[in-house]
């Protein structure tokens, strides 16, 4: 388990405690996260990308805007000024970084070893998929995006009646009047929450369990 898995590991068991998060604790949270992240995620994005990146003659610029659960989007231009740059920190792929690695891996067999295995553990992530849900009535909902179909659908069944069911998820109401502090949630009218921060396959267990517990009859399936 990596530092990075523990953290949420660690605030998903207080949530589900049901223990608040003060913000003195969240700007912590935010603050650690931002370290393991450039610690072990970038260095890793650096292995991954700079043999393809460094094909490309010209000044560009990429932002990569990551939301769990939604599919990974990557913007180009070729602007130096990113939007809202006082809240953007750039953590620099130094190259005495790069070759003092290389020194060390040079040297050390199994921590190339390691160094590759991991880097292909991080290449060969999982595609995104998608879910689609048929209605007794042959209604199909279908969205581009797994959320979107998560969220149609629980509009179809109705708010109310999936709220009532009163099912959790990191230890959160899956469906509140409540936002949370720290776990990602679309809001839907009337000022309700839906939490979205979960994987395909979870979202149709969820929409399977209202199905059941509903009697509904729906056909979920991921595509």
């Amino acid at each position: 388990m990596t530092k990075l898995e523990t953290l949420y590991n660690s605030i998903r068991g207080l949530k589900e405690l049901g223990l608040p998060l003060n913000e003195e604790t969240l700007k912590a949270v935010d603050q650690l996260e931002e370290e393991l992240i450039k610690d072990d995620v970038i260095p890793r994005l650096s292995d991954s990308i700079e043999p393809i990146i460094t094909k490309i003659e010209r000044p560009i610029v990429l932002v990569v805007d990551y939301i769990p659960g939604e599919n990974l989007s990557v913007r180009l231009t070729r602007k130096r000024v990113i939007t809202d740059e006082k809240e953007t920190k750039q953590y620099p792929l130094s190259s005495e970084r790069k070759e003092a690695q290389e020194k060390v891996y040079a040297t050390n067999e199994k921590v190339k070893k390691k160094k590759t295995e991991r880097k292909m553990k991080f290449a060969n992530k999982a595609k995104k998929t998608r879910l689609s849900v048929k209605f007794p009535d042959g209604t199909i909902i279908e969205n581009s995006y797994a959320y979107e179909t998560f969220i149609n659908t629980i509009l179809r069944i109705g708010v109310e009646k999936v709220a009532e069911l009163n099912m959790k998820w990191v230890g959160l109401p899956l469906v509140s009047k409540a936002k949370d502090d720290f776990y990602n949630q679309h809001e839907i009218e009337g000022g309700w929450w839906i939490v979205t921060h979960s994987a395909t396959n979870q979202k149709r267990l969820q929409l399977e369990e209202m199905s059941k517990r509903l009697k509904l009859g729906l056909n979920v399936e991921i595509i």
